[in-house]
């Protein structure tokens, strides 16, 4: 199966977000905890300059608000393409004795004016509402003006709703997305105009804001030159946003293996994986000499079997007033084009959700102390036929056609998302350190659908894996943990 077949057709994810999910992969956070680190800027190909000199004012140009920036008048465009995709162009009118943009530039911050009630500053990137602050809310990024793909434009589909406006003196674009989960998720944008500081704001807006507030914020921001100097040909610019190098490669995943290629385990049966972690001088090592036996699985309608201060807010929402997990409504859904087609939800059925808790016991059988261990547990969905294991699809049983399920819950994927040993260690899924001889147990949970007890095949591998066969589950092998 190739990997496009199973992705949904969602607004283009920017770079930085790509990154972040990479890094948060290699940790292993939940959801809820993933954090948007804009702080770092990438090294970006070399790409032709323009012209930056002084910040002039702004003029009115045949009913269209072009903003005057040293040499250039800018604006933006927007173009509808079919019913729900939409083009987003910067347009220059260029005036005579050009010169070439500076190697170096001062580099800005993003003041908001506006809070809305409720949500309070993280950081410099991110707002959010203080009960869910890892979720939804408004991400900021900034990238600069160049003059690469001035007849190029940014494509988004699947837009319900878009507006060109000027907002807090700044021209700019709006748009939503179709959003079937409301889960926290960004499902808004606005490009705002900066060419004062040849630049271009991007909000990142969560399906958690109203409209109304998110265009307070947009009219209530400001970029601030700060005193640090970065060399422009290592800034992220607006042609690189909407027109990335990208791997145009197939890429290909692996979502069945014959049984002889994959090593199952039972509950209470022990097993050698590899781990890794710091030596006691801070030098990472790798050891496959650990041993690992899952003692015990256990389910339950409710969340008594956890440590309360380690329950995320997320699972405590999901807990109704009899104390029992909520139901799970799944939607099965076929996807449209994004252009003339959207999403459309083909049948919709109720389940139970149950808490699954695992025990884990971990042996450090190498002769050196391994510090910061990273461990990580994900929840497979097998069917065992044919000779053959598989990812389960729910589409593949569903009487009507469709391309992916999404409830609308927390039991929406199978990653660890609660772990009884932590370490504040760029994630939490780590234990501090584990002596030579020394075994340690753990408690891992998640929440599932119950309708998938019986598929459930626990991955230990701290390469994770939950839709595919990754190396490391091949490597590690799986245990079995169907109820």
């Amino acid at each position: 199966m190739k990997l496009d077949d199973i992705k949904k057709d969602i607004p283009e994810t920017p770079e930085f977000i790509h990154q972040i999910v990479l890094d948060e992969v290699e940790k292993q956070v939940a959801k809820n905890e993933i954090v948007v680190d804009l702080s770092e800027k990438r090294k970006k190909k070399q790409w032709k300059s323009i012209h930056a000199a002084a910040v002039a004012a702004a003029c009115i140009i045949g009913g269209s608000t072009i903003i005057y920036a040293g040499s250039k008048l800018y604006g933006m465009l927007i173009e509808k393409q079919g019913k729900y995709s939409v083009k987003t162009k910067i347009e220059k009118e260029t005036i005579p004795e050009e010169e070439g943009l500076p190697e170096e530039m001062k580099e800005v911050t993003i003041e908001t004016g506006y809070i809305p009630e409720g949500m309070e500053r993280r950081d410099e990137a991110h707002l959010s509402y203080k009960d869910t602050p890892m979720l939804g809310g408004f991400a900021f990024d900034t990238v600069l003006l160049d003059s690469n793909d001035f007849g190029k434009a940014l494509t988004d589909v699947n837009v319900v709703e878009s507006e060109k406006g000027t907002w807090g003196g700044h021209e700019g674009i709006y748009l939503q997305y179709q959003d079937l989960e409301q889960d926290g998720s960004f499902n808004q944008r606005m490009y705002l105009l900066y060419p004062e500081e040849y630049r271009v704001l991007i909000m990142y807006i969560g399906d958690d804001v109203l409209k109304e507030e998110a265009v307070k914020v947009a009219e209530n921001i400001s970029l601030v030159e700060t005193e640090h100097v970065a060399k422009t040909k290592d800034m992220y610019t607006w042609s690189e946003f909407i027109s990335p190098e990208t791997d145009t490669s197939e890429v290909e995943i692996t979502t069945e293996v014959f049984k002889n290629e994959l090593k199952v385990f039972d509950v209470g049966e022990t097993f050698q994986m590899e781990c890794s972690g710091e030596n006691e001088a801070g030098e990472y090592i790798s050891s496959d000499n650990i041993s690992v036996k899952v003692h015990s699985v256990q389910t339950a309608d409710d969340l008594s079997l956890l440590d309360e201060k380690l329950v995320q807010q997320e699972w405590k929402d999901a807990v109704g007033s009899d104390g029992k997990l909520v139901d799970n409504t799944l939607s099965y859904i076929k996807k449209g084009d994004g252009v003339e087609t959207l999403d459309e939800v083909v049948k919709t059925e109720t389940v139970k959700q149950k808490l699954v808790y695992v025990t884990v016991t971990y042996q450090n059988n190498s002769d050196s102390t391994i510090n910061h261990m990273m461990y990580n547990g994900n929840i497979m969905l097998l069917q065992d036929k044919d000779e053959k294991y598989s990812i389960y699809n729910p589409c593949s049983n569903s009487e009507k056609a469709c391309d992916y399920v999404e409830g609308n819950s927390v039991a929406r994927a199978t990653e660890m998302r609660y772990g009884s040993v932590r370490e504040d260690y760029g994630g939490s899924n780590y234990i501090p350190s584990l002596q030579p001889g020394e075994s340690i147990e753990v408690s891992m949970a998640w929440i599932v659908n119950e309708n998938d007890l019986d598929k459930m095949y626990l991955n230990l591998s701290t390469y994770g894996g939950n839709v595919e066969f990754t190396e490391g589950a091949l490597k590690t092998g799986v245990v079995d943990i169907r109820q």
